[in-house]
């Protein structure tokens, strides 16, 4: 079996899995709603508050990851396809930061004042953060794909993060 992750690691990573799936699933779940929809409203008003808080449990999930070094070849091509699935969550979560046309009241705590105020910048940003979005999408599924076949074929690298 291979070497565990520290349970630190496990737990940003299950976190990670967590907000991920989360904000991928109902934010195109969302989309498939009408814009003035009950359900749609709540989670374009939940998903910025949870993911705003997500970003430091992230950025410090990346850190370790960083510093974590690869031993041999299939270890460091998937030391870069995670680099990859954590640029594109960056690149998703900075972009749905910047693209926020208003503030947004951080579980009735705080306000997160929006930053650009230029239409043609939010609109860009939009697009881009929807590209980040299948990106990581596509990048997931994936990942889990990998995760199957692996075990499949008997090289459970799930038990890493157990």
């Amino acid at each position: 079996m291979p070497p565990r992750y520290s349970p630190l690691r496990r737990a940003l990573h299950w976190l990670s899995a967590l907000m991920i799936l989360w904000a991928t699933l109902s934010g195109f779940g969302a989309l498939a709603l009408a814009a003035d929809a009950p359900l749609r409203l709540w989670v374009e008003q939940f998903n910025p508050q949870v993911t705003s808080v997500f970003i430091p449990f992230f950025a410090w999930r990346c850190v370790l990851r960083w510093k974590a070094a690869a031993t041999d070849d299939s270890e460091r091509v998937a030391h870069v396809v995670h680099l990859a699935l954590y640029g594109v969550t960056g690149a998703v979560l900075i972009t749905g930061v910047l693209m926020m046309s208003h503030p947004v009241r951080m579980f009735s705590l705080f306000t997160l004042p929006e930053l650009i105020h230029d239409s043609a910048w939010l609109a860009r940003l939009h697009q881009w953060h929807h590209a980040a979005c299948m990106a990581l999408a596509a990048l997931v599924s994936l990942h889990v794909l990998a995760v199957a076949w692996h075990h499949l074929n008997g090289r459970r690298v799930l038990a890493r993060m157990l």
